[in-house]
This record gives structure tokens, C-alpha cells and sequence, in this order.
């Protein structure tokens, strides 16, 4: 009885609306539609600038409405951008691995010339990245051609190895990756950076403190650059051979000095005069290059060295010599705590 009293006939229920009644209706968005990247400029954006992710591309399209070069400017800003910043949280971070850098060349007036250098990092792993790799070698090939180094050795001077001030070289333009590698592929075009900022965006892409710790340039004096009168004289297969092989044998057998008169006797070692003088030629044997066994055979190296002037009817003298072993000198800080070292990664991500 109840239940029937409570049920109302739904005809019986007013149907009506507020006269304030809302109507609801769907309108065209304002908003433009998002741009859609092109895939070929997508795909140019990274050959052109090496190491550039295919978001970071997509983002610089969309943000320049699919202006290739406005979008090329974008990406180089956005990583000079987030190199000075990745640059600044790990600038205390040693970095003890790296490279040592070596390129060689005619150089217009300047006759042959060689430069080196060394770019370290954190671990190996970067340095064994192809783009750290052709860091090094942009940076050495800009040592090679930028720097200027005297004509003639100055005075008192009998090397030919001249030490090129570090602040003067990052300020230098960047030269292109010298490397067959790269010679082999089509050359991006060339953005006009110093070598500081290079290294402040290479840090961006590899996440990891990057610096130049040295850089020292071998050239020749215009009166030893190999010349015969007014003719040019070029080396022969043998004494280009020759070369390599001294360069290889240093490298295996690191020298303090070239020859002998130049090598000063440690009294510990002569013993005032006293020592036995097999004792004192096993020393020198160990630490001039001239004196040391050749490490591809014929004798010492000053045997070899004859042999082959004397065959080519040359006068042969090695003069000056560099040997650089990456992070020789460096001493690496204490280990912290292992839970420390993680935090600290992380908070540099």
C-alpha cells in the first residue's frame, strides 16, 4: 500500500526549464594546431650539428615553425645553454682519463709543423666516444694551424718543441675534424666557436667535466725545413719509415734524453767517479735514446740512424723529441664515500 502511494506517474511529473537555462554548445578551438615537424629537415638538423638527440630536433622545429635555419640557430643556443650550465655543476669533478691528441702537416710559411695536445675527461668510456675523438683532434689541428710559433729558435734554444699557452688557444676559432674519418664523410657546415666553447658544449652532450690540460707545438726553423738550395727536399720512403719507427720507439721506450752529452750523471749513480763503468753505461743505456736498443732491431738506435744516412746519402740527426703520457703528473683526490658519490651523481644529471 505503501509502496503504491509513493510511486507518481511519470506523465504526472512537470517537465519544465529555468528561464536562465544554459545551452551548451561545441565551438571551433582558437588554438592553432600544433606544427608538425618535417622528417627531412628532422633528419638534416643531426647530420648537421653531430650528437643532437631526435627530440632536441623535433623541439627546434616545432618551436621555429619548420625553419631549418632558425631551428639550426635554436639547437646551438639551447646547448650553449646547457654546456655553461652542465659546465658549472661539474667543473670540480676530476678529470683523469682522456686523449693525447698528435697532427701533423705542411703549413704554408710555415713550413712542417706539428701539434699536440691533451684533452682529459672523467672516464674512458667518453674518451673512447667518437665525438670526444674528434674534439681532440679539432682542437690539435687548431693548435697546428692558429698559433703562431717563432721562425727561428730564439736564443740558447736548442729544441724545436714550443709550449703554447692554454688561455690563448681556447679563445682561438675552432677549426673542422681533420681525421680520414671525417674527410671520408660529407663535412657539416662549420659553426664559428672557440675551442672553450666546443668544449663547454661537448661537456652538454657527454655529461662528463672535459679540459684541456696541455698543448705544445714542434715546428721547424726556416734554415732546417729540409731544403737544397732552392730546391725542396723531399724525405725518402726510408727516412720517412725511419721516422715512424724512432716515434714508435719512444712510445715503448720512454727516453729522458737524446744523446749522451746531454745527460747529466746523478753522483748517486757514478758514485763520485768510482762507479764501475758497466754500471754507469747499463744507466745511460736505460735513458738516452741513442744509446738504447732499436725496439725493430739493427743495433742501438744510433746504429740504425747511420745505417740508413749513410745509405741515403744523408747527415740524419733527431734534434728534439716530446713524449706525453695522458695524466702523467695528476694525482687522483681521495675516493668518498661510495653512497656520497652516487648523490652527487645524480644531483649532476
Amino acid at each position: 500500500m505503501l509502496r503504491s502511494l509513493l510511486r507518481v506517474p511519470s506523465a504526472a511529473i512537470p517537465r519544465t526549464f529555468p528561464s536562465s537555462s544554459i545551452l551548451i554548445t561545441r565551438h571551433a578551438s582558437t588554438t592553432p594546431a600544433a606544427v608538425k615537424p618535417n622528417i627531412k629537415m628532422l633528419a638534416e638538423i643531426r647530420k648537421t650539428i653531430e650528437g643532437v638527440s631526435m627530440m632536441k630536433a623535433k623541439e627546434a622545429l616545432i618551436q621555429t615553425n619548420n625553419d631549418f635555419e632558425k631551428a639550426l640557430e635554436w639547437v646551438r643556443e639551447d646547448e650553449a645553454k646547457a654546456g655553461i650550465k652542465k659546465a658549472e655543476k661539474l667543473k670540480d669533478r676530476q678529470a683523469l682519463e682522456g686523449l693525447v691528441g698528435v697532427v701533423v702537416g705542411e703549413v704554408g710559411e710555415h713550413g712542417n709543423r706539428g701539434a699536440i695536445v691533451e684533452l682529459n675527461c672523467e672516464t674512458d668510456f667518453v674518451s673512447r666516444n667518437d665525438l670526444f675523438k674528434g674534439l681532440v683532434s679539432q682542437i690539435a689541428s687548431t693548435a697546428l694551424l692558429v698559433v703562431d710559433g717563432p721562425s727561428t729558435p730564439s736564443e740558447g734554444q736548442k729544441g724545436l718543441v714550443h709550449e703554447v699557452a692554454i688561455a690563448d688557444l681556447l679563445q682561438a676559432p675552432i677549426l673542422p675534424d681533420p681525421t680520414p674519418a671525417a674527410a671520408g664523410s660529407t663535412p657539416p657546415a662549420h659553426e664559428f666557436a672557440t675551442v672553450q666553447e666546443s668544449i663547454t658544449k661537448m661537456i652538454a652532450k657527454l655529461g662528463e667535466n672535459i679540459s684541456l690540460r696541455r698543448c705544445a707545438v714542434v715546428q721547424l726553423p726556416e734554415n732546417q725545413r729540409g731544403m737544397g738550395g732552392s730546391k725542396k727536399v723531399t724525405p725518402s720512403e726510408a727516412v720517412t719509415t725511419l721516422s715512424r719507427q724512432l716515434t714508435r720507439h719512444l712510445i715503448a721506450s720512454p727516453s729522458i734524453t737524446i744523446h749522451q752529452e746531454d745527460c747529466k750523471i746523478p753522483l748517486e749513480v757514478s758514485n763520485g767517479g768510482h762507479a764501475p763503468p758497466e754500471e754507469v753505461d747499463a744507466w745511460l743505456d736505460e735513458r738516452v735514446l741513442m744509446r738504447q736498443p732499436f725496439v725493430f732491431g739493427g743495433g742501438k738506435v744510433e746504429q740504425v740512424i747511420a745505417k740508413v744516412a749513410k745509405e741515403e746519402g744523408l747527415r740524419i740527426k733527431v734534434v728534439d723529441a716530446l713524449r706525453w703520457e695522458r695524466g702523467e703528473g695528476m694525482v687522483k683526490a681521495e675516493t668518498v664515500d661510495f653512497a656520497e658519490e652516487v648523490r652527487r651523481q645524480i644531483e649532476n644529471k
